[in-house]
Parts: C-alpha cells; structure tokens; sequence
C-alpha cells in the first residue's frame, strides 16, 4: 500500500507540471496528501523531502506570478484571540528540539514548540470566564498547506487536529496543533489575525485526563530545504504585547 501510495503521487505530482498554471488550492491539496504520507510514516524520507521541496517552490513561483503580497515580521500577531487569560507552559522554557525529525511524522521525539495554556479548569474547552472558545488566529500571512479535521478519541497521533501555514515571505512554516474546531482549509490565504481553528485538547495525551486545553505552536525554517525548528518564544511576547 505505501508503495502504491507513493506512485500514485509522484504521478500526480508530475501530471501537474504538464498544466499551465495549477492553482495554488491543487498545489496545497498535494501538499496536505503528503503531509498525511509523512504524518503516518508511509513515505521514503528522501522522496518527502524531494516532494516537499518541489511544493514549496511550486507555490512560491505561484506567489510571485500572481504577485500575492506578503506581511513581515513586524506584521506577526499573537495567535490566540478573545481570551480572559494565559498561562505559557514552564514559562516559555518548554522548546526542546533535541533529536527532532520533521520527517518522522508522529514518532518525532522531543517539544519544539511552545504551549499556551487558557483558563479552562472544567476542560470543556471554553474560557472559564467568557464561556466561550478561544480563537486560534494566523500569526503570520502565507497560505495554509495543511491540515487535519478528523482526529478522534483512540487516534495515536500526538497533535490532534491541527492547522500548517506556509509563511512565504518569510521562508517558514507555522504549526498549530490540538485543535478544537478547524476553520482553515489547504489553499486559503491568510494574513496575521484571521481566525483559523478554535483552542481544545486533541491529541493522545492532550485529551487525557491530566492534558489542560492549549494551543501547541511551532516554527519551522529552512535549512537546505529541510524544516528546523526555530525557538519563537521571544517573538510570542513581543506580539502579546500588543494585545
């Protein structure tokens, strides 16, 4: 099955180099398909990291043909919305990357990434003192490249349902994971503050009785095409404070 899989992929992949001008919803939509290969460990790392590589360029030739502008860092905004109040995991001290492989999907070890708690204490998912959900919104402007909207309880992935964005401008890509509500779809422009998803607590151990509902953030930057993570804590707090 992982071999056909990945045939039929290439094939499409290919296929789309025949047309004149994909559009940048079928160049997601590939993206996100290998993003789920990945995901489950049912690719060769170094066809994902070719496939992946051949994406991103082919959206960012997308990007400049259609001259789709782009936002800054200085345009970056805090990615939670409507909230009464946060809490970051260990004080921002949780980015751990060691042994980290972006191409062993769920089996990646280590946190590189950061946690923001809400005020949730019955984990129900709503702010304790709105009585509503926490918006999760873009902390950038790029395009989203994938997604997942399906996970359910008994799932042995670790990020639940989450949201990726393809900063463009800036060369990265954000994650966001264990998601309540997933708004975004592969192929939607975004610029900072637009609402993508809803905070919760999927995931295999978020959902337990010990995981607190929060939103998991990563930054990933390219280092000869191949996705690093990138510490984002002292941007986190530079962009809070504009709230």
């Amino acid at each position: 099955m992982k071999k056909y899989l990945l045939i039929i992929l290439i094939i499409l992949s290919n296929y789309s180099l025949l047309l004149p001008q994909a559009s940048l919803d079928s160049l997601c939509e590939k993206w996100n398909a290998l993003d789920k290969l990945i995901l489950n460990q049912k690719i060769d790392k170094d066809a994902a990291i070719r496939m992946l590589e051949r994406y991103e360029n082919d959206i960012i030739k997308y990007f400049k043909k259609n001259n789709i502008s782009g936002h800054k860092k200085a345009d970056w905004v805090f990615p939670l919305s409507n909230y009464s109040s946060i809490v970051h995991r260990e004080d921002g001290k949780d980015f751990r990357d060691y042994k980290y492989d972006y191409f062993q999907g769920s089996d990646a070890s280590s946190h590189p990434a950061h946690d923001i708690f809400i005020a949730d204490t019955n984990k129900d998912c709503l702010d304790d003192a709105t009585g509503k959900p926490v918006d999760v919104v873009s902390m950038s402007g790029g395009v989203v490249a994938a997604t997942d909207t399906t996970w359910e309880i008994g799932s042995y992935l670790r990020g639940g349902k989450y949201v990726k964005i393809f900063d463009v401008t800036n060369m990265k890509i954000f994650y966001y994971s264990h998601l309540n509500t997933v708004y975004a779809k592969p192929g939607d422009l975004v610029k900072p503050g637009d609402k993508i998803a809803e905070v919760g607590r999927t995931g295999r151990s978020a959902i337990l009785k010990g995981g607190l509902t929060h939103l998991h953030i990563a930054l990933l930057s390219y280092e000869d095409g191949y996705p690093k993570p990138e510490e984002i804590f002292g941007e986190l707090k530079r962009v809070e404070k504009k709230n």
